[in-house]
């Protein structure tokens, strides 16, 4: 019988390959069963025990290195999609990025996280009188949605190409680690991670409500990942 981590890699196959990746056809409702499977695994289906990080970033800092505000696992890569676990540390962040053309689900598997996400929307279906005086290739106009928490024992949360597709997740525990589906993935051409941030808003108008800018910025230079082993179940491209 396979692991439940062989079973989530399988699906994720049979969802997002092919003819089945177009965003006309992925939606939360079709991924029922992918969503249900993702929301089963837990840190042990990926012998993964956060423990471990504690224990090796104390013993870096014990001989003076940085310890990385990230850690990343990567447990599956191929054309199709991808399969991570990141660990967030305290005073950390996965700061405000996209995911350009691609679905994402996250589950949390240790401690717990607040993610803050935008959608975006296009400037000519706003009220006229919100406006915003400064045009740029870089800025774009998105709604904030609702902050979530997250933590273990809650269900994943499912980011599409058109619904909180930029976001900032946040650990509020002192390691917090999830699950992250991203399909399609990241590639160097259309699919490239672009970091932001919310410009201030001065004297919102009465209609304006959750509406913000993002500005493109360069990666935050407080951000970057090492990398651990994944130690699981064996997969492949195809599992």
């Amino acid at each position: 019988m396979a692991a439940p981590i062989q079973r989530l890699a399988q699906m994720s196959y049979k969802f997002f390959s092919g003819q089945t990746r177009s965003n006309d056809l992925v939606t939360k409702e079709t991924l029922h069963p992918l969503i249900h499977t993702l929301n089963e695994i837990k840190a042990e289906d990926l012998n993964f025990d956060p423990n471990e990080i504690i224990v090796r970033d104390k013993a870096l800092i014990k001989v003076g290195r940085k310890v990385a505000p990230v850690s990343c696992m990567t447990v599956l890569q191929n054309s199709e999609f991808t399969l991570a676990v990141f660990v967030v540390k305290s005073g950390g962040s996965l700061p405000l990025h996209d995911h350009p053309h691609m679905f994402g689900l996250l589950k949390v598997i240790s401690g717990s996280v607040q993610i803050t996400s935008y959608t975006k929307v296009d400037p000519q279906s706003l009220p006229p009188d919100v406006e915003f005086t400064r045009s740029s290739p870089h800025i774009v106009t998105v709604k904030r949605n609702q902050d979530v928490v997250l933590a273990e024992s809650d269900h994943c949360c499912f980011l599409s190409p058109s619904e909180g597709n930029f976001h900032e997740i946040k650990p509020l525990t002192d390691v917090a680690a999830f699950l992250d589906i991203l399909a399609p993935p990241y590639n160097n051409t259309d699919r490239d991670c672009s970091y932001y941030k919310e410009l201030p808003v001065q004297s919102p108008s009465p209609t304006q409500k959750d509406i913000r800018w993002l500005e493109e910025v360069g990666q935050p230079c407080s951000y970057w990942c090492d990398v651990i082993r994944y130690k699981g179940p064996s997969l492949n491209s195809k599992d």
